[in-house]
């Protein structure tokens, strides 16, 4: 048989190798001169010419099939006998082995340009502002969509949705009329323009962040804190919360748990404010409810309201005498009036919400650049970024889309210059609909199904930024503690911003790693987490001076560059690794021993309560868990496991399923996973709040059910890494 003389240095795009027609030779010619002549035998021959051609050819066709058979004996036998066999599915059709690729993924990495993402932000930004017949998204998207099919990529698609948006009316403003003992005390206007209520936030008027129901409430204004299980338990001791009005503070839950037990109530309407003493809510999370009860069944009239619009309402509530509960006093002792009105010999102070809004259609469109992948066609890694629209003196407009757009360039370099072929696809999104994420909301409406199965994890490339008194500036990776190992691994390879002497983890060595980081952008990590999907996001820990803001804000060109480079490279290499490991980069037994910790801080809470949950179920659970865990990594990593021609792809399977279970929250859980969320001690924040307000209540049938909730899914999780 021939044998080519070389092998060309790397394969194709294509799985199956092409044959060279000139490499095949002719085993034997025959060539008959011109003298020739047959030859004569006086008297006969003894044997004819065809007959003689007929017996070599018989010969040569038995000798042929003999040598067939030996071929593939031989090859038979060298296939039991070879470590990697040719239907091995880790086998790439690229032909990069381990340390090939990964010097792929670092050439990758030092493709990117810090100046471009800042040259692409202003160009977007220059965009955004030209003045022509079409409005500044429609722009953007053609811009991006332009830029991304140009790379030449497999597929770019730009996805138009009609949606729905509601808006104050100023026409017909909102009015929240306060009367007492039948006469009329102040209205307070939503809808219409207000400078200073404008500069203090937290309305909903003059570019503030719109939060609005509309209907009509009518009933007794009623403060309830923070509206949890335990402040309502407080009210109802002294006044009754049915066809009231509830004045809430924003902070400690979210804001669709407070309507959510405030419906529970059957309270007539709900006023929200924020505190300035206290942590603000995001633009996001405003936006992200306002899009949520617009487009779902909730009929209670809401309204957010000022600070300043919230004080008048309780100075009506103080001057009648508050009883405030100490709980509450001691929580918040910077809030001038916290309490409840216990005084039936007092009238009640009434509030007539009138909210009225206009509906009108928008269409809402996204951006979607993607790669497939070469082996797992159906599996991939999202990139996402949300255009946003210029506001005031935002320095960052449209930084998460040049983010975007460096990557994908970079990616896309890669494929052609290297040859290179992803195990697994990648989507570039570009979401529009600004900071409600209506853009991601409607993809993940049109494609409920597959987008969580088939999604390895979210990069989310709107950078966060953390303000503290933190002396130097820390970079930090927020995802599932299953890619502790794989951040760390990341954060060894880039080169820190300040000192590139030094890699990020070296330069903050002195910095304990925290398994789960919950920062980044709350509501793009809830929003995914409800359908299962790991987030993995980055951000910074800056230096902010007291009473001035804008310390922590990087303004400078050289940290915008730098820092914003750094925090696109190591992004890029986790997803390099989600799309090119052979067996996806989830360390099943760095998760199963972060659960152990978790839940196992979490028994010293139930061992000081009430509840009557079997405790020692629960911790052989979680031992058995850790065991299992660890069984699990030895098997995946044993010789026997490789010898299994696609085994690689259904671990995958499990371990994508595994994080899902902890991830997904149950039905009637809307706040919080089942896992995510660790106290400042460690334990488990959803169990934590549960117990405190089961103390006060003295009701613990939910901590019951939580308990029994974890304990079902940690079984579950059990039996996906016992069938494997």
């Amino acid at each position: 048989m021939a044998t080519p003389k070389r092998m060309k240095p790397y394969r194709s795009w294509s799985s199956v190798d092409s044959v060279d027609p000139n490499d095949v030779h002719r085993l034997c010619e025959t060539e008959i001169g011109e003298g020739d002549s047959k030859s004569s035998i006086p008297g006969g021959r003894c044997i004819s010419t065809w007959t003689f051609s007929l017996v070599v050819l018989i010969i040569s066709v038995f000798l042929l099939v003999g040598l067939f058979v030996g071929y593939y004996i031989r090859d038979g036998q060298n296939y039991s006998a070879s470590e990697n066999p040719v239907c091995d599915y880790t086998l790439r059709t690229d032909g990069y082995d381990p340390e090939r690729l990964e010097m792929v993924h670092e050439n990758l990495m030092y493709l990117m340009s810090g100046q471009r993402i800042t040259d692409t932000a202003r160009k977007m930004e220059a965009i955004s502002l030209q003045k022509s017949g079409t409005i500044s998204d429609e722009k953007m998207v053609n811009y991006v969509h332009e830029n991304l099919k140009n790379l030449g990529m497999d597929k770019v698609e730009t996805i138009k949705y009609k949606v729905e948006v509601v808006s104050l009316d100023p026409e017909t403003p909102s009015t929240i009329t306060v009367s007492k003992a039948g006469k009329e005390k102040f209205v307070l206007k939503q809808g219409e323009e207000d400078p200073e209520a404008t500069e203090e936030g937290g309305g909903s008027g003059g570019g503030r962040p719109l939060l609005s129901v509309p209907g009509r409430a009518v009933g007794p204004l009623v403060y309830g804190f923070y509206g949890r299980k335990q402040d309502l338990f407080y009210v109802k001791k002294s006044v009754t919360l049915r066809n009231s009005v509830l004045l809430l503070k924003t902070g400690e839950t979210s804001i669709l748990e407070k309507l959510r037990l405030a419906s529970l109530e059957s309270v007539s309407g709900v006023l929200l404010y924020q505190d300035p003493s206290e942590s603000a809510v995001s633009q996001e999370e405003f936006e992200l409810v306002s899009y949520q009860l617009a487009n779902g069944n909730f009929h209670i009239p809401v309204q957010l309201i000022t600070d300043h619009e919230s004080n008048q309402l309780l100075r009506e509530l103080q001057d009648d005498g508050v009883v405030s509960p100490g709980e509450w006093a001691d929580a918040n002792r910077t809030t001038p009036y916290t309490g409840i009105t216990s005084s039936n010999n007092t009238p009640p102070v009434i509030v007539d919400m009138d909210i009225n809004v206009v509906k009108k259609e928008e269409t809402i469109t996204n951006v979607i650049g993607s790669i497939y992948g070469d082996m797992e066609p159906d599996r991939f890694v999202v990139i996402g970024a949300v255009r946003e629209e210029k506001s005031g003196d935002d320095l960052d407009l449209g930084l998460g889309t040049a983010h975007l757009m460096e990557m994908a360039q970079s990616f896309v370099n890669i494929k052609f210059a290297e040859k290179w072929g992803p195990r697994r696809g990648v989507r570039f999104c570009s979401w529009g609909g600004g900071k409600s994420l209506r853009g991601l909301l409607e993809h993940l409406k049109m494609n409920k199904y597959v987008f969580g199965e088939q999604t390895l994890a979210y990069i989310d490339l709107d950078l966060y930024i953390q303000r503290t008194s933190t002396d130097k500036t820390i970079f930090e990776v927020s995802s599932s503690p299953a890619l502790q190992r794989l951040i760390q691994h990341v954060l060894h390879q880039v080169p820190h911003p300040q000192d590139k002497q030094f890699t990020i983890a070296d330069w903050q060595y002195d910095r304990p790693y925290n398994q789960f980081v919950a920062h980044g952008n709350q509501a793009i990590r809830d929003t995914l987490h409800s359908q299962g999907i790991l987030v993995v996001s980055a951000g910074y820990i800056v230096n902010q001076e007291k009473d001035n803001e804008d310390s922590a804000v990087l303004h400078d060109a050289l940290h915008h560059d730098q820092y914003h480079l750094a925090a696109t490279r190591v992004l890029s290499l986790l997803s390099l690794h989600l799309m090119d490991d052979n067996h996806l980069p989830h360390s099943l037994l760095n998760y199963t021993k972060f659960i152990h910790d978790v839940y196992g801080r979490s028994l010293i809470d139930l061992s000081k309560a009430e509840a009557v949950v079997d405790r020692e179920l629960f911790s052989k659970t979680i031992d058995q868990l850790l065991r299992i865990g660890k069984a699990f990594e030895a098997y995946v990593s044993s010789k026997d496991f490789t010898r299994i021609p696609m085994g690689t792809r259904r671990m995958n399977d499990i371990k994508m399923g595994v994080d899902k279970i902890m991830v997904s929250p149950p039905e009637l859980r809307c706040t919080s996973p089942l896992l995510y969320g660790a106290a400042s001690d460690g334990s488990s924040l959803l169990l934590k709040e549960a117990i405190k307000t089961a103390n006060i209540t003295k009701d613990w049938r939910e901590v019951e059910r939580i308990v029994k909730d974890i304990i079902q899914a940690l079984e579950e999780v059990m039996s996906y890494l016992q069938f494997s």
